[in-house]
């Protein structure tokens, strides 16, 4: 199956009427909704039904069906190639692999779409690493041959082999290529080769194919018992891109043999995963905590916790947590009111010195970093809003890094509870909470 069209659009954006027949919207339609429906989204997630013909949603990335396949890019300034690559770079911060300066700048030039140049970017890997020497591990034989190799198998020999003098039962170790992760390489080729639409790329894994023609095909790819270490450094960050491949828990992808494919991610999930990740490499992972500790925000006379909280993120800034939270949407003047109160209830539950709410930056809001401040009347703690450049991801741990350089960060914490629903702005202005 290889579609004869391919639209690319942004995310919130209408597909362009002009290029699609009422029977390519109603074919995107349908595998964008069996899609959603497959991956426990609501059936629009993807796309939704306008008076127009359909609008992209929150979900980046690749969805394919018979003729037609649509590329949504999220809503980042800059061109569609360097949107691309800089996509690409976020899901390499988030799934812990290397993407070179000179391939990015390479992938912003590119006509490809953003699947396919993850596909050459894998495919490009696998071969260098497997040039480099393919993973190998002695494998145990025992085997009867007509000489003795190895040791001896004494119980077979004089058991089994008791009446056959011309048989010697050996028992040795072979080098072998077919290793748990060789395995997990052949799978994600295998599968990648059914998928892409790019000739080139389909060369590339062919010949991947045949060079591991030796390993055999795994059942269950994920469960294979692989190993990351020293001996075997150069398919590391291959094996960490053969997995997303195979399997995501916000995402699939499905072989050729099924009328469509998908590989697509919510971008508020992939936004927050790639500021958490790119905290952990600033400021160390052991001073910052994803998705925890749990807290809750009552706790009964019995003793029984309610409403549980787990923000974004949580950081031990010299002894004084701060609480983040990521919102992928443009920032206001002010937060809207669900959100100031999200982030009161974690600055009191998690005692902490800041609360700060992080928004993908956007031309004519001014500068990166902070973008406004308020203290909320009655605690030591206050509310700050900051934005990063995930057009150009290569800056955002930096200017994450910079968030932390507050003098403030220097007193002790304190454990003040907010005595009134007012939040003051830092120039004097307050926002108003019913």
């Amino acid at each position: 199956m290889r579609p004869s069209k391919l639209i690319t659009c942004r995310e919130w954006q209408e597909l362009p009427s002009g290029e699609l027949t009422d029977a390519d919207l109603e074919v995107l339609r349908r595998a964008a909704k069996n899609e959603a429906r497959r991956a426990g989204f609501a059936e629009d997630a993807i796309l939704k039904r306008t008076e127009k013909g359909l609008a992209a949603q929150q979900m980046v990335g690749v969805l394919a069906a018979p003729g037609i396949a649509v590329e949504i890019l999220p809503k980042v300034d800059g061109p569609d190639g360097a949107v691309r690559a800089a996509l690409v770079q976020m899901l390499a911060v988030v799934r812990d692999f290397d993407v070179p300066t000179s391939d990015l700048a390479a992938m912003s030039t590119q006509r490809h779409n953003w699947l396919e140049l993850l596909i050459e970017l894998f495919a490009k890997r696998l071969r260098t690493a497997i040039r480099r020497g393919p993973p190998r591990r002695y494998v145990r034989h025992e085997e009867d041959l007509a000489v003795l190799r190895g040791m001896l198998n004494v119980k077979r020999q004089f058991t089994h082999l008791l009446v056959r003098p011309d048989l010697v039962a050996c028992r040795f170790d072979e080098l072998s290529e077919n290793t748990p992760l060789s395995r997990v390489c052949r799978a994600a080729a295998t599968r990648l080769a059914g998928i892409t639409r790019s000739l080139e790329n389909h060369r590339r894994l062919m010949e991947l194919l045949a060079r591991l023609d030796n390993v055999a095909d795994s059942a269950s790819p994920l469960k294979e018992p692989v190993s990351l270490d020293r001996t075997n450094a150069t398919f590391h960050d291959v094996y960490r891109l053969a997995r997303m491949f195979l399997s995501d828990p916000w995402q699939d992808t499905r072989s050729g043999r099924t009328p469509g494919f998908s590989f697509l991610f919510p971008m508020n999930v992939l936004f927050e995963e790639f500021v958490g990740r790119s905290l952990q490499k600033a400021l160390g992972p052991g001073r910052v905590r994803l998705q925890g500790p749990s807290r809750s925000a009552l706790r009964s006379e019995t003793g029984r916790h309610l409403f549980g909280l787990r923000p974004d993120i949580v950081v031990d800034a010299r002894g004084c947590p701060v609480v983040l939270d990521t919102k992928w949407k443009n920032p206001a003047g002010t937060p809207s009111k669900d959100d100031t109160w999200q982030m009161l209830v974690y600055g009191q539950a998690y005692r902490a010195k800041r609360v700060i709410l992080v928004y993908p930056w956007k031309r004519g809001i001014g500068d990166e970093g902070i973008h406004r401040r308020w203290t909320v009347t009655g605690a030591d703690y206050r509310l700050e809003t900051a934005t990063v450049d995930v057009g150009r991801p290569e800056t955002v741990r930096q200017r994450l890094l910079g968030l932390f350089r507050e003098q403030a960060l220097e007193r002790p914490p304190t454990s003040l509870v907010p005595s009134a629903a007012t939040v003051e702005a830092q120039d004097g202005a307050a926002l108003k909470l019913p």
